[in-house]
């Protein structure tokens, strides 16, 4: 195996030149979601900020308590991974709406409930992607593409699904931009946190992106 990089991560102009291009990629999954659950979904980005791996355990939630976790790679123009944690509650409501439930109806992951929480994650990621590329290919005018793998479900304490997923990234002590999603999903809220981790070459490829759109 190669010896990790070590990357430098992006800077304070470049984070604020990023945001619109999230902002973006979050309409278009609420867009996205609307249809897909249909109901009312908005999603809201508060925080765009980036950390050391070792550190997003603390983003994602409390250690003594198990988070879940939808884990997609990115393909084409960025590679690496993107990854949506979520509390239990939050997951099992989407699952809920899906089903025809009452709200609080499901009360653990069987195969039904994370078979509904993948195909939304599937949805909400290809277009939080799509948007993502469109923005910044629009403003570096060069055509870019993202595209997600199907999404794999995980349920754990954020230390033990961070490590796992993300080893080598976390040797290198590479940081990973993160952003803290509102979801209002049909008037109730939704905790949920988008990762997006790109690997040591993307991660270069956006910051170049990223100075050419400045």
């Amino acid at each position: 195996m190669s010896q990790p990089h070590r990357l430098t991560p992006l800077t304070e102009l470049q984070l604020r030149q990023l945001t619109p291009a999230l902002h973006r990629g979050a309409t278009e999954a609420s867009s996205a979601l609307a249809r897909w659950l249909g109901k009312p979904t908005t999603m809201a980005i508060n925080t765009v900020d980036q950390c050391p791996l070792a550190q997003a355990m603390q983003v994602l939630g409390e250690g003594d308590q198990a988070i879940c976790m939808c884990l997609m790679q990115m393909q084409l123009s960025l590679t690496g991974h993107m990854l949506l944690a979520f509390d239990d509650a939050s997951g099992l409501a989407v699952a809920d709406l899906l089903l025809n439930r009452p709200a609080g109806t499901s009360t653990n992951w069987g195969d039904v409930e994370r078979s509904c929480i993948l195909e939304t994650m599937n949805i909400a990621g290809s277009a939080y992607l799509n948007g993502i590329a469109e923005h910044l290919g629009e403003h570096s005018r060069q055509s870019l593409q993202l595209i997600p793998t199907p999404p794999i479900f995980m349920r754990d304490f954020a230390e033990s699904l961070l490590e796992t997923a993300f080893l080598e990234q976390a040797a290198a002590g590479n940081d990973v931009v993160f952003t803290l999603a509102e979801f209002d999903l049909a008037g109730q809220p939704l905790r949920w946190t988008f990762l997006l981790i790109p690997d040591p070459p993307s991660l270069q490829i956006l910051a170049d992106l990223l100075t050419a759109h400045h």
